[in-house]
């Protein structure tokens, strides 16, 4: 559950911003013949309704519902007196708190006498959810929009961009807070949840990757394990709606030491552009790494961060000048050596 503040600051989130991105929605509406646009979000899925209302939905499941004209409405699985306040920290919509929120929405949308609607990430959303829509509105007609919807999400405006260095700086020196001569998990990661909450981070997910020269694979903070020679820390944090991922390598070894610093300097002053791979690899084999796999990850459809490009994919869908975040993997020295942060 986020635990951080959960307010609307109009300094950092302009009303005016959140109105232009539903203009742009509507337009997107317009052009693809949809009578309405719709988008599911629960507490692992909220970036879509997110980014087009300026609230993040957290602690249940909920639908929110845009239509040509008039005010979008919010149907949320949350009591009436938690209603209240999302009232009062969505800039937004209007909110409906009920047991059944595809079956408010399905009520809006029958009596607008919508018969097309689009719906973003329209395999991820519950059947129950797509079913209670459909049995109030016959013969209603779903339309995955994802991609309709991502041509205008990667057009970043300068709030979103704003807010995501803001969760980049908080995640950058809650890192630095680790203590890196822990050998327990737990003792690790303790003070980077103090420093990320304190810096008004809205959530905050820790994992370690124990034993780098076993493997690569994070594991869960609630496993004690005992931290080997060489581990890597990995967070992910939100802020404002804003999600980046920050990852460290770390090790004991005095002269290991000294080569993973020369990588992690390397790698914080890498700003891909052009032929992303290319220049990666280039920079870390200036400091005797060889890069082995990357990839990139940027905000998709309900997902805060989705793989857009990578060693073992195309750069399709990869939108240069829109905050991203970079992971790699590289071999120094017959060692594994894994980092990610975020740029714009």
């Amino acid at each position: 559950m986020r635990r951080g503040l959960m307010a609307w600051d109009a300094a950092e989130l302009p009303i005016e911003v959140i109105q232009a991105r539903q203009v742009k929605l509507r337009s997107i509406m317009k052009s693809h013949r949809l009578d309405a646009f719709i988008a599911y979000t629960n507490i692992s899925h909220p970036a879509a309704v997110s980014w087009i209302s300026g609230f993040t939905p957290y602690w249940s499941e909920g639908v929110y519902c845009v239509m040509p004209e008039g005010t979008p409405a919010f149907a949320t699985a949350l009591s009436k007196r938690v209603a209240e306040w999302i009232g009062t920290v969505m800039p937004i919509g209007e909110v409906i708190p009920t047991p059944a929120p595809g079956t408010a929405i399905g009520k809006r949308l029958a009596a607008s006498g919508a018969r097309r609607v689009g719906i973003v990430d329209l395999d991820d959303v519950p059947a129950r959810q797509a079913r209670a829509i459909l049995a109030e509105v016959e013969g209603l007609e779903l339309v995955d929009s994802t991609d309709a919807f991502n041509t205008i999400r990667c057009d970043v405006d300068n709030a979103e961009r704003a807010l995501t260095a803001r969760a980049a700086a908080i995640a950058l020196s809650a890192m630095q807070a680790a203590d890196w001569k822990a050998v327990c998990m737990q003792a690790l990661i303790a003070p980077c949840e103090v420093h990320a909450r304190r810096a008004a981070a809205e959530d905050i997910f820790l994992s370690v990757a124990p034993n780098l020269a076993a493997n690569g694979r994070f594991q869960r903070t609630d496993t004690a394990t005992t931290l080997e020679s060489a581990f890597a820390l990995r967070m992910s944090l939100a802020y404002k709606g804003a999600w980046v991922r920050v990852i460290q390598s770390h090790t004991r070894d005095a002269l290991l030491a000294a080569k993973f610093a020369s990588a992690q300097t390397a790698f914080n002053e890498l700003m891909p552009s052009g032929d992303l791979e290319a220049q990666t690899r280039k920079a870390f084999e200036a400091v005797g790494a060889k890069l082995t796999s990357w990839f990139i990850e940027q905000p998709r459809g309900s997902s805060p961060l989705v793989a857009v490009a990578g060693s073992s994919m195309s750069t399709s869908t990869y939108r240069a000048g829109a905050p991203a975040t970079l992971n790699v993997e590289c071999d120094i020295d017959g060692w594994r050596w894994l980092a990610s942060r975020p740029f714009a």
